[in-house]
């Protein structure tokens, strides 16, 4: 019984100075950055949303609706939020739309809209304040 016990705590001991978890938990995680895709093409949209103060917002909501194929019958609408950067990039966007996209951005009351013109401007970079 000594024996499993002694075993057990030279495991334990083993576990706790290895150097992969020493490493692991001392380098900080990367946070993800907050992406919605179309699937549609090669276009993208960075939105970085920040208060009247300058500072990001948090889940703030975007959506949107891509109107695309022939005559614009097909559609595809999106809904996603900001990350703690403020920041949500729209990625495989078309690069030509049969109809304009607006890109609504808003919390807690505070709204913006904006229009993405892929023929002007393919991978665009929107700063958007809320105020």
């Amino acid at each position: 019984m000594l024996k499993v016990i002694l075993s057990l705590a030279a495991a334990f001991s083993l576990v706790l100075s290895s150097p992969v978890l020493a490493t692991a938990q001392s380098s900080p995680e990367k946070i993800p950055e907050s992406e919605v895709s179309a699937d549609l093409g090669p276009c993208s949209a960075l939105l970085i949303v920040t208060g009247s103060d300058a500072k990001p917002i948090y889940l703030a909501k975007m959506t949107t609706r891509i109107q695309y194929g022939p005559f614009g019958i097909k559609k595809l609408d999106l809904e996603a939020y900001t990350g703690f950067d403020g920041r949500l990039k729209i990625t495989k966007l078309p690069e030509t739309l049969k109809k304009p996209m607006f890109i609504h951005i808003g919390k807690d009351g505070k709204a913006e809209t904006l229009e993405f013109k892929p023929n002007v401007r393919c991978h665009a970079t929107f700063e958007v304040r809320l105020q």
